[in-house]
C-alpha cells in the first residue's frame, strides 16, 4: 500500500520585512507561492496551505485552513498541518522559498529512518520549514504551544532526527532559500533567470 505524501505550505506570516504578503508577491508571470505551490505538487499527493484568510488563496483551488491557536507562529502552523493532513507524514514548506528543489525533496521522501523528523542543516542550523514531520508529533506540538515555547528549532534539537548536511549532500543550498524581503525575492528571480533547472518553479 502507498503511503499518501502530505505538503502544508505556511503562508499565515505578517510578512513585516518584506511590507506586503510576500506570499502572493510577483514571480515571473504568477505568484510566489505558485511556484512553492508546483514544487510541493511534484512530490506530494496532498497539499493544503495553512493561512489566517482562505480568500487571497482561493485561486489555487486547495483546501486552506487557519491555525488552531492564532498568534504562535510557524509552532501553530505545523500544529494545523498535523491535525488537517491526510498523510502520516508532513511536508512542511514556507511560502517564500520559490526555488525549491524537487530532487532534494524528493530525496528528503525517500531517507530510510525511524525518526520522525527529517530535516537539512545549513551553517546557520536546521531548516524547519523546509522539513519533513510525522503526525505522532502532534501532541508534543500541543503541549509546547500551551507551555509557550514556539521555536521550531528547539523542538527539532530535543526530538531524535534525521539531519541533511545539505552542503555536503546536495550543495546547492540556494534551494533553499527565503524571501523575507523584496531585495531578497529579486535575487532570487536573479538566481532562476540564469539557472533552467529551475523552470518548474517558475510558474505552474
Amino acid at each position: 500500500m502507498t503511503l499518501i505524501r502530505s505538503a502544508a505550505i505556511l503562508a499565515g506570516g505578517e510578512s513585516h520585512r518584506f511590507g506586503r504578503n510576500k506570499a502572493l508577491a510577483p514571480w515571473f508571470s504568477c505568484h510566489v507561492i505558485d511556484a512553492v505551490v508546483e514544487a510541493a505538487k511534484g512530490v506530494c499527493q496532498e497539499v493544503i496551505i495553512i493561512a489566517r484568510d482562505p480568500g487571497p488563496y482561493s485561486y489555487l483551488g486547495l483546501p486552506v485552513y487557519p491555525d488552531i491557536v492564532p498568534g504562535k507562529g510557524p509552532m501553530a502552523g505545523l500544529q494545523s498541518a498535523l491535525y488537517h493532513a491526510v498523510g502520516e507524514r508532513v511536508l512542511l514548506l514556507g511560502c517564500d522559498m520559490p526555488v525549491l528543489d524537487q530532487k532534494l525533496l524528493k530525496w528528503m521522501w525517500e531517507v530510510p529512518t525511524w525518526a520522525p523528523i527529517v530535516v537539512p542543516i545549513t551553517p546557520r542550523g536546521f531548516e524547519p520549514l523546509h522539513a519533513i514531520y510525522h503526525r505522532s508529533l502532534l501532541y508534543l506540538v500541543n503541549h509546547q504551544i500551551d507551555a509557550g515555547r514556539l521555536g521550531l528549532q528547539s523542538l527539532i534539537k530535543d526530538l531524535p532526527y534525521f539531519g541533511i548536511d545539505i552542503q555536503k549532500a546536495y550543495p546547492f543550498s540556494c534551494h533553499l532559500s527565503s524571501a523575507n524581503t523584496p531585495e531578497e525575492l529579486a535575487e532570487l528571480e536573479k538566481i532562476a533567470s540564469r539557472d533552467p533547472n529551475f523552470v518548474l518553479n517558475r510558474c505552474p
